[in-house]
Formats: C-alpha cells, structure tokens, sequence
C-alpha cells in the first residue's frame, strides 16, 4: 500500500512540475506618460539613449497590429445598424384610364420582370400571342427556325380593344 501512495505522489509531483511553463520576460511597449516640465527635464538630460531596435519589441508591435486589424475585420454590427434606402420613391402610374383587365394584366408582367425570374414577366406578355414558355422551350430544343405565333384575337380584344386590329391591317 506504501508503495502506492509513493508511486501516486510521485507521479503528482511529476506531472505539476511538467504543466508549468517558462516564458521569456514579455516585452513591454513603448508608451507616452503625462510629465511636468520639471519630470520633463530631467528625464530628456538624464535618460537619453540611441535607438537601438529590440526584437522583443518589434515582434509584440506585430503582434498588436495583427490583432488590432482582426478587430476590425471581424467588427460584428448590433441592433443599432439602420436601412437606408437610397433610392429614390417612385410615384405609383396612374392606371385609372386603364380597364380593370388591362390593370391587372400590366401589374402581372411587372410582378413577373421584378421576380427573381424576369422570363416569367416577358412570356406573361406574349401569352396573348400563343407564346408560352414550354412552346418557347419545345421550339429552341426543336433546332430553331421561325416560331409560329397564333393571335388570340378575343384575349387581345380584351386587353387592348379595337385599337390593335387597326395596327395590323
């Protein structure tokens, strides 16, 4: 049991003695200290010595450096963060000439060109003309060539009135 004790004690004292360790003296900056004229004096005629450069000194100067730039770099901003819009407001258009239709078939094509796929927009405006994505899709994987357009004369009728068939004669 003697033994035991001596060999746990001996182990303790060993691995205590190999956790500490020894560190050269750290270096200390430079620093600036408020002094009066007196205290000024005297350490400028008694303390005035050839820049010698110290390694210690550049290496903790480094070091400050390096740390100070990751504080910067990883500044994390709080709740006091504000949203600036910059942009200036837009009035809204007046849409009152418009029929009820008509509105509503321009906020569509708008809502689909201000989406995070502006070709919904583009083919909302030429689903009047019987063009539809999967037709466009079939026609490009098709090889190409002149893409057929079938108007839809009542939607069109709908959308614009008489005024298109005009356009086209």
């Amino acid at each position: 049991m003697n033994i035991a004790k001596v060999c746990v004690f001996a182990s303790l004292i060993t691995s205590s003695m190999l956790t500490h360790v020894y560190a050269e003296e750290a270096a200390t900056l430079p620093t600036i200290k408020v002094m009066a004229d007196a205290e000024l004096r005297d350490e400028v005629l008694t303390t005035v010595q050839p820049f010698q450069e110290d390694i210690k000194v550049r290496k903790t100067l480094q070091h400050y450096i390096i740390k100070k730039e990751q504080g910067i770099q990883n500044y994390e901003i709080g709740n006091q963060a504000h949203v600036l819009n910059v942009a200036p407001q837009t009035a809204m258009p007046d849409m009152s000439h418009l029929s009820p239709l008509q509105q509503e078939y321009v906020l569509v094509v708008a809502a689909g060109l201000q989406s995070s796929d502006p070709s919904s927009g583009i083919f909302k405006m030429l689903e009047p003309l019987g063009i539809d994505r999967e037709k466009a899709l079939n026609h490009v994987q098709s090889g190409g060539g002149a893409i057929q357009i079938n108007l839809d004369q009542q939607r069109l009728t709908q959308l614009l009135g008489d005024k298109w068939q005009s356009r086209f004669k």
